[in-house]
Parts: C-alpha cells; structure tokens; sequence
C-alpha cells in the first residue's frame, strides 16, 4: 500500500521545486536561451538562473528566498513602526 504525502494536500513539487515554478523556469530559460544564441550575448541566462535560485524550497518552513524577501518588505513598508526618541523618564 502506498501512502501519499500529506494526503495529497500538499504543493506538487519536483528537485525542491513546484511544478508551477519549474513550468515558469523552464519557459524562461528557452525563451532567453534561443535570444543568446541568435544574439551571442549570454549575460540574459542570468534571469531564469536566478530565478531558481530564488525559488527553490530549501529553507525550515518549506519556504523560498522569494518568499522570504517579500516577507521582510511587507514588514518594512506595511507594519507601523513607531520610535520614541530622547530620554526615557525613570520613576
């Protein structure tokens, strides 16, 4: 008897990867593979690179870098933060 992870609840993913995102990766990388070579320019590769490396699930929680990034600044451009500045008053 084979028993599914997560009862089949759980993302599809493939080598730390979801399917989605290795769907985008993919076509990314052919399309910017096909303008290198007819450009001989291979500085554009970069772009799908990266973008693998940003979101390959390899941290703790199951999340990405591009998660995490998005994350920090949600939390510096949403969350208010207030300062208090000058001595505080002891007493």
């Amino acid at each position: 008897m084979f028993i599914y992870p997560g009862n089949l609840k759980e993302k599809k993913t493939f080598l730390c990867l979801t399917v989605s995102d290795l769907a985008i990766g993919g076509f990314l990388a052919v399309i910017f593979i096909v303008y290198s070579i007819e450009n001989l320019s291979f500085t554009l590769l970069a772009v799908p690179i990266l973008f693998f490396i940003s979101r390959v699930r390899i941290l703790d929680n199951s999340s990405n870098l591009w998660e995490e990034i998005f994350k920090a600044f949600n939390y510096i451009v949403d969350s208010q933060q207030c300062y208090f500045w000058g001595k505080r008053e002891e007493k």
